[in-house]
């Protein structure tokens, strides 16, 4: 669009544009200008709700589309950003009943059921309790099986992947990747599959890589300033213990621990507990030095 066609356009068909072309923030600029009778308007409150998603603004992402499916009850794209707003909002039980009532009134849209499988995958992550990813799994086979393209359901089935530790994770991952060459997520996801299984070093480079390419996303801005204070040589012996342990630190430092309890070697001891001091402290320098996560 030109910048004449710009200027001639209503503010709903440039927030229209913006969004299409990743533009969120300029999408609630253009949404602001919105007058009369436009503003009780279905398309305004769904392109609101989308804009305010996509720049993870959860509640308020919840709350226009709560406005907007008073409109339209039975609106796909809005029931989808409430249930995906839901369950960001932590709001786990919530989210999958509206997925479910999107999915009944929808049962062909590949994307629905691919977010079905996010949300069941994010339901199944529970501390002190065994975790099932059987019914992710189903849900986002079912997506492909309607679509065997959906770059939604190939990135929700690598993301499934990573958090169950499946093998296939890298091979999901790099094919999520080759569809998305240019897209921040898809390098996120990539650096999250190879530092699941070792290589730490590779994972931080798709990481930085994510955040060069989406700078505006809070949470891949975060995952590059991981990426870069990792890479610090005060981190090298932690990585060192990743890379070795093939992403399995905490199984085999609890073999370290086991081990020199029982070596009756006091040096070997002091230097296991200097090493587990030295993680701690690595742990809260990192914190400090990157921030928290964005919710």
């Amino acid at each position: 669009m030109g910048v004449g066609m710009d200027a001639a356009a209503g503010p709903l068909s440039l927030a229209r544009h913006d969004l299409d072309r990743g533009r969120p923030d300029r999408a609630l600029v253009a949404l602001e200008k919105v007058t009369g009778a436009e503003v009780e308007a279905y398309e305004f409150w769904n392109l609101r709700a989308q804009a305010l998603f996509e720049l993870s603004r959860w509640d308020e992402a919840a709350a226009a589309a709560e406005v907007g499916l008073e409109r339209e009850p039975a609106d796909a794209a809005l029931l989808d950003v409430l249930a995906l707003s839901q369950l960001e909002r932590g709001r786990k039980k919530e989210a999958r009943a509206t997925i479910d009532a999107a999915i009944e009134l929808y049962p062909e849209v590949a994307e629905l059921h691919a977010h079905r499988a996010l949300i069941l995958a994010r339901c199944a992550q529970r501390s002190f309790r065994p975790t099932s990813y059987g019914g992710a799994r189903g849900a986002v086979e079912e997506a492909l099986r309607l679509d065997a393209r959906s770059e939604i359901a190939l990135r929700v089935r690598a993301q499934i992947a990573i958090m169950s530790n499946d093998r296939r994770a890298r091979e999901y991952a790099e094919e999520v990747l080759a569809l998305e060459p240019d897209d921040g997520g898809a390098h996120a996801i990539r650096g999250a599959a190879l530092a699941r299984r070792g290589d730490v070093f590779g994972g931080l480079r798709h990481f930085e890589e994510a955040a060069r390419l989406d700078p505006s996303d809070p949470t891949l801005a975060w995952v590059g300033r991981h990426g870069r204070a990792l890479q610090r040589p005060f981190f090298a012996p932690l990585l060192f213990l990743e890379r070795v342990s093939g992403g399995r630190i905490r199984f085999a430092w609890l073999l370290v621990v086991f081990a020199s309890a029982h070596s009756g070697v006091p040096l070997l001891m002091v230097a296991v507990v200097a090493f587990w001091i030295y993680m701690w402290v690595a742990h809260a320098y990192l914190r400090i030095q990157v921030g928290r996560e964005p919710e």
